[in-house]
């Protein structure tokens, strides 16, 4: 093992390029409790999603509003294994695909212009019928949701639908919901595709230069994004470097 590490070390010291593939098992998010993340509702005592259940009744308000929780918590918040990557790689020419949709990576000092997610952001919103390619920052709409939802709750449990209070589609209509590849049949790719251009541009500079390609949890979940291109390129390149990193 430690000559493994060694020599991981030594590639890092010795690239010019690093580029990072984080999958799904990087972020392990089942470590967060479960009552931080619904610190907003402490005052009218809900610690967790059973207990809104049990005072709401109403599977469709205790879903939307778990999730608004979950990504105000990662708009503010990082991973410890983020910060490390950081550290890692922040004197280093480097560029960070990942295949996770949440707002965790960037709070971890990583450079966000360095980052795509082909999957989907949830910092972003995508209308749920797909009537057009326009996406928007939710920032806004989280935080004057969160700041209401104790008067929110009260409303629901007193019969009102929690439809009033969804973000809706300016041409449609229709509900707006996260630009995540997962949540929608017909997701909206706007959301990465300029980033993605970066990433292949950042790409084609690195031929003839010692790349390392890093894969962090990687597994054979859509290969095409992360395994494929990156066994690809250490193959056809000379100076590429592949380290598969697992639990």
């Amino acid at each position: 093992m430690n000559n493994q590490m060694d020599l991981i070390k030594s590639k890092i010291e010795e690239a010019e390029y690093i580029l990072v593939g984080c999958g799904l098992g990087f972020e392990n998010t089942e470590s967060i409790a479960e009552e931080v993340i619904y610190k907003p509702l402490a005052t009218i005592d809900i610690n967790g999603k059973a207990k809104l259940q049990e005072e709401l009744q109403d599977e469709e308000a205790v879903n939307w509003i778990h999730q608004i929780l979950v990504n105000y918590y990662n708009k503010q918040n990082t991973l410890e294994v983020y910060s490390k990557l950081y550290e890692l790689v922040k004197d280093k020419n480097y560029f960070i695909l990942s295949m996770n949709t949440s707002e965790l990576i960037m709070q971890s000092g990583l450079d966000q212009s360095k980052i795509v997610m082909p999957c989907g952001n949830e910092g972003l919103f995508q209308c749920s019928k797909s009537c057009t390619h326009n996406i928007h920052l939710n920032n806004e709409y989280v935080e004057n949701f969160v700041g209401q939802l104790p008067e929110i709750i009260k409303s629901i449990k007193s019969g009102e639908s929690v439809k009033a209070y969804l973000p809706y589609c300016k041409e449609c209509n229709e509900p707006l919901t996260f630009n995540v590849r997962a949540n929608v049949d017909n997701y909206v790719e706007e959301g990465y595709l300029p980033q993605w251009q970066k990433y292949m541009e950042w790409l084609s500079r690195t031929l003839n230069r010692k790349l390392l390609l890093i894969e962090l949890e990687v597994n054979f979940t859509l290969p095409s994004l992360i395994r494929w291109p990156f066994e690809k390129n250490s193959y056809l390149k000379n100076k590429a470097f592949l380290v598969r990193v697992n639990h």
